[in-house]
């Protein structure tokens, strides 16, 4: 009995430590650093595909709009963190984020 206490005990603290040393006990935190290095990548999708004339320019004022709302959000959590990037994301910047990218991803390609 006391040798499958000490194994179960063993497995246990071994898992807690890979959990730990993966990171996987703070997955769930999105920092404000990621926030802003995929909006940037996404954004600078979007406007190579401007610059090369594949994006109707009728949706361009959507994209501006929501990229606007979610930036004003997104400077002022910055500012609120002290200029923390390893902040957790605010909930209203997340959403900001969201409608952004769901934005950028219902803008058609013109052939």
């Amino acid at each position: 009995m006391k040798t499958q206490i000490k194994r179960v005990g063993a497995i246990l603290s071994t898992l807690v430590a890979l959990c730990v040393i993966s990171g996987c006990a703070t997955s769930d935190v999105y920092r404000l650093k990621q926030t802003r290095n995929d909006i940037d990548s996404a954004m600078t999708r979007y406007r190579n595909k401007v610059s090369f004339g594949t994006i109707a320019p009728a949706y361009q004022p959507q994209v501006d709009q929501a990229y606007q709302a979610y930036k004003s959000a997104f400077d002022a959590a910055v500012q609120q963190a002290h200029g923390n990037y390893d902040a957790p994301t605010p909930d209203n910047v997340k959403q900001l984020a969201d409608q952004l990218l769901l934005t950028l991803s219902a803008v058609p390609v013109v052939p």
